[in-house]
């Protein structure tokens, strides 16, 4: 939210996200801010914000001179902490595209992997309805035609060829007309949506509802975010989640002072703030000890990518490898969450047999990262789960600059060694005028359907109200 930035930077209001959270539109003038207080959420502005937090949340200052700090280093306050290229500790010096995780005692379920396709992927250019006049009327150039044949009904965009030897394995499933019934055409309120699974004024997400009613309040970490920011679906009020941005980088250094100092300065910081913020300081101090034994740990004899995988040298294929090194480590990972941008394509998405156009470098990337993942976990692949969601599809008519505008349904891809794969999943009517909603896809199937699903056989957990509550799972599609 870069027209919010300076005006936040007395403060660190956003870091208390179960107080404030921030939505973005694709308008930026629709920026706005959510406070919680007392069970009651509203419309407030930064200065509004920060003053709520400091009411709620007050705190001591290094450069209180009852607080102690060393006198060969500089006196600063919080607030200085979060300016430059110094570290937040809710998001350490995070990369975007990499994965979130959660460590945790094994429950016999699969390990998740979750990616968030965001910016509304286009389904429609991922899978062409191949006996469809509309869809070919309405996409023109920028319509599948040929590449994957799936059923006799659908065709996967060639880019997507590398994950033919896993449709043909039936491990992967696409479910299509899905989407969140609540649907706003917002960004960040539909991937706000989509990742708490659940009304709004639930502050909480879906997986971190999923860690804490399925999992021992033990284990090596409850929730870690590699990413810019904590990821909202693995939030929960049970437990906190962390944020790095790679396994190997998962330190706190700075250009005045070593890590130790770092960590002791922090503690001095953030000890006594009390809430939300002073347990999130204690966990992420707690992880940056923990990280040194685990970086060795993955780094003995699995930190190259078996049975010949090929990742993409990309920042989504190499945090796909990251997962994949985790994995092999056998160190109890039960979710890890990816974010994969770029989707928000309103124009010039490029037709399917131009190489080179936006849609197709993501696709192959996308396709070819999934593929070398699955090769290297070997016959761990058998125990495991991914599902891609994204905040809304593209609209069915594609506009004037040869790009799509923001829309309703969408498409999900399902994968995994448990997965009923081989099949398109769900409905999606003849594209014609009469068919759509205001010129969308209509949502025919609620992604928490399979959702629910997964988490139920997948991941053994029969806790499902808990996991989506105010949802009531539907006919089961029979996907896992």
């Amino acid at each position: 939210m870069p027209n919010l930035d300076s005006t936040l930077r007395r403060g660190e209001a956003l870091l208390h996200e179960d107080l404030i959270t921030p939505l973005h539109d694709h308008e930026e003038s629709r920026n706005r801010l959510l406070a919680t207080v007392d069970g009651r959420t509203r419309v407030v502005t930064p200065a509004q914000a920060n003053d709520l937090v400091g009411a709620l949340r007050p705190n001591r200052r290094v450069d209180d001179p009852s607080v102690p700090h060393a006198a060969t280093g500089p006196r600063l306050g919080r607030r200085s902490l979060f300016r430059g290229s110094l570290i937040g500790l809710g998001g350490l010096l995070a990369a975007s595209a990499a994965p979130r995780y959660s460590f945790a005692a094994q429950t016999g379920g699969d390990l998740l992997v979750c990616v968030f396709l965001r910016g509304g992927f286009d389904g429609l250019a991922a899978l062409g309805a191949v006996n469809d006049p509309a869809y070919a009327k309405a996409r023109g150039s920028v319509g599948v035609g040929d590449g994957l044949a799936l059923t006799s009904d659908y065709v996967l965009n060639p880019h997507f060829k590398a994950l033919g030897e896993m449709w043909r394995a039936n491990q992967l499933a696409i479910v299509v007309g899905a989407g969140h019934p609540g649907v706003s055409r917002s960004h960040f309120e539909d991937q706000d949506l989509c990742e708490r699974a659940a009304k709004a004024n639930l502050r909480s997400g879906w997986l971190g509802r999923h860690i804490a009613s399925s999992s021992s309040e033990s284990g090596t970490f409850r929730a870690i975010t590699l990413g810019s920011r904590v990821v909202l679906s693995l939030t929960t009020t049970a437990h906190q989640s962390l944020a790095m941005s790679s396994i190997e980088s998962f330190r706190l250094e700075s250009a005045w002072n070593d890590g130790d100092r770092l960590v002791a300065d922090l503690e001095a910081l953030y000890g006594d703030a009390g809430g939300v913020l002073a347990t999130q300081a204690r966990a992420t101090l707690g992880a940056v000890d923990r990280l040194k034994a685990l970086r060795g740990k993955v780094k003995d004899g699995k930190s190259k990518p078996a049975n010949g995988a090929s990742y993409p040298d990309s920042a989504w294929g190499n945090g796909l490898k990251d997962v994949a090194r985790l994995a092999k480590a056998d160190l109890g990972l039960e979710v890890a969450c990816i974010d994969y941008d770029g989707w928000d394509m309103h124009r010039d998405i490029g037709s399917p047999g131009d190489a080179k156009g936006q849609f197709s470098r993501l696709a192959k990337d996308f396709a070819q990262g999934l593929a070398a993942f699955r090769t290297d976990l070997g016959s761990r692949w058998n125990r495991v789960t991914v599902v891609t969601m994204s905040e809304f599809g593209r609209r069915v008519q594609v506009n004037g600059d040869g790009g799509t505008d923001h829309g309703h349904g969408n498409l999900m891809f399902l994968m995994g060694g448990g997965i009923k794969g081989g099949k398109v999943y769900g409905t999606m009517p003849k594209l014609t005028t009469a068919n759509l909603v205001d010129g969308d896809v209509p949502i025919t199937t609620d992604y928490r359907q399979p959702l629910a699903e997964i988490v139920g056989k997948r991941l053994k957990n029969d806790k499902l109200a808990e996991v989506f509550p105010g949802f009531s799972p539907g006919k089961p599609l029979g996907v896992a």
